[in-house]
């Protein structure tokens, strides 16, 4: 692959980007002048600026406890350094009265602070940071594996042939091509990067287990559920699980990455797609419903307790424990409003998650 196919790339990713946002603005434009994004707002909903004053005086009107200076203070802090939306809108769910009707307005449970509703927000920013340093350490594992597994058979250069990748698959032409494009765009994209413009200039491709440090999480778990079944399974028994379980927690895991990385709220984390059931849900005595299907550990952030206990090295899985252990005790202790099983509940953990998952 030359340094002028790579400029050739780069070249015509712009130019589509270019006429995307082009007809984005004209599909968007209002008749009444350009820039009037009129076609994406409710008629009649409109959102008016509010001071930080205006701010505290409608969570005041809302049951929020803002009664002394000292609170008031308090609170015009946290909403200058958060913002309304990022710590209110984001983190009162668990404070909020049940509504009688959908158009009521929201009231909070008596007692409320904003102290307390910053120490949910404070522990949430804090477990994004225990649990996306450990999403990293599983990726830097999984992407060294996989670029030693698929260049040991089809060489390092190969990762751009589609018959490299099982195409018995469902959808596999498709989902190959598309990933062929993908790491194309990336490397594309990447090209002042000097280990990517290094090789590209000397060797006219870049090493797999070099473009690994610039591919997605995302794009790596589609790399692994598009190889071939023998170069799967070589890497699912590392971590002594198949490689359909290992596949679907990769996917897991990038959204997990994702919500870290944008700072994204974590600990009521909810996916649609299920990890699927295996041994150690059941070694867990997990809870279930009525259908005999486990209430926890399936689509919410205890199921990634599972995948870090079955993907991390024992000595690391302690610690991450233990820290997110250390990080409850600390909001356990700022709580008045709200229980510990109130936000364990809401995370998707058993009142004994520490004692099951360390058993």
């Amino acid at each position: 692959m030359t340094l002028k196919y790579f400029h050739a790339i780069m070249t015509t990713h712009r130019i589509f980007i270019f006429y995307v946002h082009i007809i984005i603005w004209n599909v968007l434009r209002c008749p009444s002048g350009p820039g009037s994004f009129y076609l994406l707002r409710r008629k009649n909903a409109r959102k008016n600026f509010k001071t930080y004053d205006e701010m505290i005086s409608l969570l005041l009107s809302r049951g929020i406890d803002i009664a002394s200076p000292e609170q008031r203070s308090y609170a015009k802090k946290r909403l200058q350094h958060e913002g309304y939306y990022n710590l209110i809108n984001g983190y009162k769910m668990l404070f909020l009265n049940p509504k009688t009707s959908p158009n009521e307005e929201d009231t909070y449970k008596a007692g409320t602070t904003v102290k307390e509703i910053y120490s949910l927000y404070n522990f949430d920013r804090r477990l994004r940071g225990i649990f996306l340093k450990n999403v990293l350490l599983i990726e830097t594992n999984i992407k060294s594996l996989i670029s030693y597994t698929f260049s040991e058979k089809y060489g390092h250069d190969n990762y751009l042939i589609y018959s490299n990748f099982d195409t018995a698959k469902r959808d596999s032409n498709k989902n190959v091509t598309a990933l062929i494009a993908d790491i194309q765009k990336q490397i594309a994209g990447r090209y002042s990067d000097p280990s990517i413009s290094h090789y590209l200039k000397c060797y006219g491709y870049v090493p797999l287990w070099v473009l690994n440090n610039i591919l997605t999480l995302g794009t790596i778990s589609k790399f692994y559920s598009l190889m071939k079944q023998p170069e799967r399974q070589e890497i699912s028994r590392v971590f002594h699980i198949n490689d359909a379980e290992l596949e679907s927690f990769l996917f897991y895991l990038s959204k997990i990455r994702n919500f870290c990385a944008h700072g994204n709220r974590l600990y009521c984390f909810k996916s649609r797609a299920p990890i699927p059931t295996v041994s150690l849900h059941d070694s867990l005595d997990l809870s279930q419903n009525t259908d005999g299907q486990y209430i926890q550990g399936k689509t919410d952030l205890f199921a990634v307790m599972i995948i870090f206990k079955l993907l991390l090295p024992k000595n690391v899985f302690k610690i991450l424990v233990k820290s997110v252990n250390h990080e409850l005790d600390n909001l356990r202790m700022n709580l008045s409003v709200l229980s510990e099983q109130d936000v364990l509940n809401a995370m998707g953990f058993p009142l004994d998650w520490k004692n099951k998952l360390l058993m």
